[in-house]
């Protein structure tokens, strides 16, 4: 009897599985080929190659649509003339907002990242940070920046919101059109005590796929087989505890 092989990667309510024929010791060398072809494919789906994809399964491992999504802005006084001193900027910020945090009860975790936009008419690159925060008061973070504006609103629009376009938002100067990111630099910075998404693999037998628990919001989802190998690709969100 053949086994299918089902491996899943769980980052808070954020799931992204797939299934796929196992090549077995008793196989023809065209079902082992067939076989091997499918759990490539479906091997690939899972590789998180993508820095976006890599911080996508870290937002939602972390952080909840009601958390912050925080824009910190320079005023001309206080722009930095680099990314080095930009990073000096935050990192106090950051040390101003451990310290309130601290005296609350409240842990601290963030992402962050610093990113710079053509500043018409003289076209200079203009420095600012994007910042996720859990938990967060909008108050005490306005408070607390001291270069220029802070804007802040929920990290995502709902439950049922993806936490894609803000990973790959956070990401964007990684393209090489952008000219943002040199070779090597980081395209976001985190708090060391993040949790890490979670990773299972088990085998099955062959009449065993994979389903979406009833309640949840399935983002995309893929099949393909042939005579004797298939796979099954699943994204999908947990329902809300």
């Amino acid at each position: 009897m053949g086994k299918n092989r089902i491996k899943t990667v769980t980052a808070g309510r954020l799931v992204y599985g797939i299934c796929y024929s196992q090549p077995m010791q008793g196989d023809t060398p065209t079902e082992r080929a067939a076989k091997k072809r499918a759990s490539s494919a479906a091997r690939q789906k899972l590789n998180f190659r993508a820095a976006w994809q890599r911080l996508e399964l870290l937002l939602a491992a972390n952080f909840s649509p009601s958390d912050c999504w925080a824009t910190l802005t320079y005023d001309d006084k206080h722009l930095p003339p680099d990314r080095a001193a930009a990073k000096k900027e935050i990192n106090k910020f950051l040390r101003r907002l451990r310290d309130q945090y601290r005296r609350r009860g409240w842990e601290l975790k963030y992402i962050y990242n610093t990113e710079s936009v053509p500043d018409a008419p003289a076209g200079a690159r203009r420095l600012h940070h994007h910042i996720i925060l859990s938990p967060y008061d909008a108050e005490i973070v306005k408070s607390l920046w001291h270069g220029g504006q802070a804007h802040t609103e929920p990290l995502l629009d709902g439950e049922f919101d993806s936490y894609e376009p803000r990973a790959r938002y956070m990401v964007k100067e990684r393209h090489p059109e952008t000219h943002g990111l040199k070779k090597g630099e980081r395209a976001w910075t985190p708090s060391r005590n993040l949790t890490k998404p979670e990773t299972t693999s088990e085998l099955v037998a062959e009449s065993r796929t994979i389903q979406p628990p009833p309640g949840a919001f399935v983002l995309e989802h893929y099949a393909d087989d042939n005579y004797f190998g298939r796979y099954t690709y699943l994204k999908y969100l947990l329902p809300e505890r």
